[in-house]
């Protein structure tokens, strides 16, 4: 993703401009989630009272950056797959010979803006299940910024999921298709669980330290 300041992606965003749109919102979205859980590990490494937790938080941390790094080129990705299925859609149509190409580049195109939301929600659930240890082991006092890490990577799964299952209908190999709407519904349910987690452990603390005191 080009380095935009946030008020200038919003308006681009908020634009009559098909894109960016949801697909890219759903990259970004998911880069932030990461990054919280980032902040998370930065505010628990090197702090005597978290020792134990020094090696899987710095793990941790590091897989975030690296998946926050996928995320924001993956918004990127998007708007250049919508507009290549837009320029591909708009190719001559006038002959049987037109028709039939124009119809090859729309499919491949469409296989393209398939793939990129499809490797968003992947990311998204590991997200979810890198906060786990981050939720059971970090900072206490930012398990908020866990939680809303973990929210936000359930909420930019389902919106990638909602693309992948629309751009994996319009897909005329019904075996690709239903190849994509399976993977869709893995990682919908693992997510979800992944989710679940971190949200139990940040409670599970929650409650344990308000019986403490």
């Amino acid at each position: 993703m080009n380095q935009p300041t946030l008020d200038a992606y919003i308006e681009a965003v908020a634009s009559s401009a098909p894109a960016p749109g949801g697909g890219s919102v759903v990259a970004v979205v998911a880069a932030l989630a990461a990054a919280l859980g980032e902040m998370v590990c930065n505010l628990t490494l090197g702090r005597p009272t978290y020792a134990a937790a020094e090696a899987e938080c710095a793990a941790a941390k590091a897989r975030l950056a690296t998946l926050r790094g996928h995320l924001l080129a993956a918004a990127s990705d998007d708007e250049i797959a919508y507009r290549d299925y837009r320029a591909a859609a708009a190719q001559s149509k006038g002959s049987d010979q037109e028709r039939e190409r124009r119809l090859v580049a729309m499919q491949g195109a469409l296989v393209t803006a398939t793939e990129v939301p499809l490797a968003v929600a992947a990311a998204c659930v590991e997200i979810a299940l890198t906060l786990e240890p981050v939720a059971r082991l970090g900072n206490g006092h930012a398990l908020a910024d866990a939680q809303i890490g973990a929210l936000l990577a359930g909420t930019a799964l389902t919106g990638a999921l909602l693309n992948v299952r629309g751009n994996a209908a319009m897909l005329r190999d019904p075996e690709v298709a239903t190849g994509y709407q399976e993977r869709a519904n893995d990682l919908e349910r693992s997510g979800a669980a992944a989710v679940q987690v971190v949200l139990d452990r940040a409670r599970e603390r929650t409650a344990t330290s308000s019986s403490a005191r």
